[in-house]
């Protein structure tokens, strides 16, 4: 009876922990996604956009690699990470930031806890010269705690 019962609350256990943990991964594209500085792009439009929940942790992170050019090897420059534009539950309850994500570090934020329309994340990558192809990619996990 003893084990039946650890074997139970194993499985429950299990279960939730399961069930409160979401992640999401999505593809930074450095092409498609890319938001060039001396072309005024507009950054929703090239972005990835991720609409979050209200009043939720979030732990978010990169992986991969992208890079200014088609070049490979020690002549590949790579890019520094992404930009991400979120929101957190701080200063008056609603506050934006933008941060440099790099790949290995992670960003650990709450959402808001009003305005459901304006809790969301934008992620992409910045260059100056749209006439390079850029290439690789970076897939950024977005994880509800």
């Amino acid at each position: 009876m003893k084990t039946l019962k650890k074997i139970v609350l194993s499985v429950i256990f299990t279960m939730i922990c399961t069930f409160n943990v979401m992640a999401n991964d999505y593809n930074i594209n450095p092409n498609s996604n890319c938001l060039f500085i001396n072309q005024g792009e507009n950054i929703p439009q090239k972005g990835v956009k991720v609409p979050l929940n209200i009043n939720t942790s979030y732990e978010v992170s990169i992986n991969g690699d992208a890079f200014f050019s088609d070049q490979k090897g020690s002549e590949a420059d790579p890019m520094p990470g992404v930009v991400i534009f979120y929101s957190r539950n701080a200063e008056d309850g609603f506050d934006t930031e933008y941060t440099v994500l790099r790949k290995g570090e992670k960003l650990n934020f709450k959402t808001p806890g009003s305005e459901p329309e304006s809790v969301f994340l934008i992620a992409f990558v910045m260059d100056y010269w749209p006439g390079i192809k850029n290439t690789g990619s970076y897939t950024l996990r977005v994880l509800e705690k």
